[in-house]
């Protein structure tokens, strides 16, 4: 394994936005989270409010499977697709939106999780956000309701499960910079055996 694409995803307020960022910066790699959101619209003739609007909705509509099949959302096939031809440029960083899943059939994708205890992520999404503690309480549980809901709906699995991920990471005790070298040290594991 020569060059890899890494894919992060995260708990609302655990630094993984950031994690991503530090880690592409030291890795030399482009960085993609709101930039999948901004070509989808561009490449489907969308607004980035209707792309929002429908993973939203995509988000709050109970979950429906037939026999196991994780249901379609013509979005998410739009957004899968456009994560596709960013892997296809090269090595990159991706936040968010199910990358894990969407590239799963390729052997060069390190998928990572970032998790954090519950009152770092409170204080980091208040600092953020600009809002009480107890509101970032609120919208943090909310965030990560919406995204396990929608990574269950739209790839049949569960969000956050370690065995979806090569490696979950905790940023309370070590910092989002701790974890960017973390995951750099387990990547140059993986390329030594």
């Amino acid at each position: 394994m020569k060059e890899v694409t890494v894919t992060i995803g995260r708990q609302n307020g655990s630094g993984g936005r950031e994690v991503g960022k530090i880690l592409a910066e030291k890795m030399g790699l482009p960085c993609y989270d709101w930039e999948i959101v901004e070509e989808t619209a561009r490449k489907y003739g969308k607004t980035v409010d209707e792309i929002e609007r429908t993973e939203e909705r995509a988000r709050t509509k109970s979950t429906i499977y037939f026999y196991g099949v994780p249901s379609a959302n013509p979005v998410f096939a739009q957004q899968a697709e456009v994560i596709r031809e960013f892997a296809s440029r090269g090595p990159a960083v991706f936040v968010g939106r199910s990358a894990d899943y969407v590239l799963s059939d390729r052997k060069d994708v390190v998928n990572v999780f970032v998790t954090a205890p519950m009152a770092d992520r409170i204080k980091r999404s208040a600092a953020r956000n600009g809002i009480s503690e107890k509101d970032a309480y609120k919208r943090i549980r909310e965030k990560d309701a919406g995204r396990a809901d929608y990574y269950l709906r739209f790839t049949g699995r569960t969000w956050g499960d370690a065995s979806n991920y090569h490696i979950t990471l905790n940023s309370g005790p070590i910092g989002v910079e701790g974890v960017a070298d973390m995951i750099l040290d387990y990547i140059s594991r993986m390329k030594s055996e």
